[in-house]
């Protein structure tokens, strides 16, 4: 068994979930709160050593470096 944290998302009341699920698999954290929300739309888990990372990434970036990386996503969309 593992933790996990599951977002899902309801797309009539345009609202976001987030679960935290003891379960065997990713797949099997994602069909339990699907089975329980089952108003959601979609799902997706991330394991703990996933979010640790995230956070740990986050973390370890300025405000500044984050700014530079949205502009260039910026850029990148408007080129299409």
């Amino acid at each position: 068994q593992q933790k996990f944290l599951v977002i899902s998302y309801d797309d009539d009341q345009q609202q976001w979930f987030y679960d935290f699920v003891v379960a065997a698999s990713e797949q099997d954290a994602v069909d339990k709160v699907c089975t329980d929300r089952d108003y959601v739309i979609a799902a997706d888990a991330l394991p703990i050593e996933t979010l640790n990372n995230l956070a740990h990434a986050l973390s370890n970036q300025t405000l500044e470096s984050i700014e530079e990386l949205e502009r260039g996503s910026q850029e990148r969309v408007q080129a299409r």
